[in-house]
């Protein structure tokens, strides 16, 4: 069976920002919700899905997929995809090892493993070793947007765990740590100990205000500190995890198992969270979950886009036993529109996905609503 096609569509939630992190707030990192739909077509009309992260580069990512990634695969035979995936970054290597081409290989490599457990006639978690077992989500939100006050976010808060979530993640960083500081004692004061709270400052604290603010967010029993400081400074992360008894927890922002290995082999993290539709796709996330594992780390996947990023993602952690993984449950077509039935719960833990592959079943009526043309 060997490739015919490798094609992308733009797809694009709303031009609307109606909702913001610190990083937007304090970093001009304003973007709509944009995904990019990857589909790997082989000669035998079979056809796997993935998806690749945008984030304001919409247009990017798909001329990655289309003019870089798509004519060296047409033809290819498709068997190992592991070593698909490295076909394709060292082909790509001088274009650039972050960003824009990984996250094209990503949605790429997501489509492979579909077929693949398309090909089989089983659920990748299943061809990755994994169990059909039921993992532990919580969920993100507390984002910032005008006229939110901390009454809106307590009742936020409750509609989740009304859905039976019992873990949330708020934002902070956007405001002073005063005002974030009132925000997650008022969950706090509201909820007591049948909340579990953690937070995500985006990569916006200097150390010294992240050493602050940890602090301040041990007394308050913050179970876990995510991307406190930038990427960028691993060491500084490091110094951060052993002055602090909060967990820290990221860098979905870092790319490959390379960049992992910089953050795990440092001490930097605490908890690794890697993103399949980002870090490099299954392939790739497969391989920094057991180089976290081999450091004694946990493995908890990142979410924030489209519905097959999160499943892809789903899918590595039910091979890996990760202990836990991130959901959104604000409105988002791109997520149930891409998904299909494959993202189930129930009382706050996720099931396994049952059909061949990915187990997705997009939504032709959801791409062609929100396709970006031209």
């Amino acid at each position: 069976m060997r490739i015919r096609d490798v094609d992308a569509i733009m797809l694009r939630l709303s031009d609307e920002i109606y909702e913001r992190d610190a990083l937007a707030i304090k970093g001009g990192a304003e973007h709509p919700m944009e995904v990019l739909l990857v589909m790997v077509e082989t000669d035998d009309g079979l056809v796997g899905y993935g998806e690749s992260i945008s984030y304001g580069g919409l247009y990017a990512v798909h001329a990655a997929v289309k003019r870089v990634l798509s004519p060296m695969l047409r033809g290819v035979e498709l068997g190992g995809v592991a070593d698909i995936w490295d076909r394709m970054y060292r082909a790509s290597f001088r274009l650039g090892r972050r960003g824009v081409m990984i996250s094209a290989i990503s949605g790429v490599d997501i489509a492979l493993w579909d077929l693949l457990g398309k090909e089989l006639g089983a659920p990748i978690y299943r061809l990755l070793g994994g169990s059909p077992k039921k993992i532990k989500g919580y969920i993100t939100g507390g984002y910032y947007k005008e006229g939110k006050g901390i009454g809106e976010l307590v009742e936020e808060v409750r509609g989740y765990m009304v859905q039976g979530f019992r873990t949330v993640k708020i934002k902070v960083g956007g405001l002073e740590l005063s005002e974030d500081l009132k925000r997650v004692r008022a969950l706090r004061e509201e909820f007591g100990e049948s909340l579990e709270i953690a937070v995500d400052a985006n990569n916006v604290y200097s150390f010294n205000e992240a050493l602050r603010a940890g602090r301040e967010f041990e007394r308050l029993g913050v179970i876990f500190f995510e991307e406190p400081i930038p990427t960028d400074h691993p060491d500084l992360s490091a110094e951060l995890a052993k002055a602090l008894e909060i967990p820290i927890a990221g860098y979905e922002t870092a790319y490959t198992l390379y960049e992992f290995r910089d953050l795990v082999a440092r001490r930097a993290v605490d908890i690794v969270q890697a993103d399949a539709a980002w870090s490099g796709g299954i392939t790739e996330m497969h391989r920094i979950g057991v180089l976290a594992r081999a450091y004694g780390l946990p493995l908890v996947p990142h979410y924030s886009a489209g519905g097959i990023g999160f499943v892809a993602s789903l899918h590595v952690a039910l091979s890996i036993g990760s202990p836990m993984i991130e959901y959104h449950l604000r409105p988002n077509k791109l997520r149930e529109g891409l998904a299909g039935d494959a993202i189930k719960y129930q009382s706050g833990e996720f099931l396994p996905p049952s059909r061949p592959g990915l187990g997705v079943r997009p939504s032709e009526k959801v791409i062609e609503e929100y396709r970006v043309r031209g």
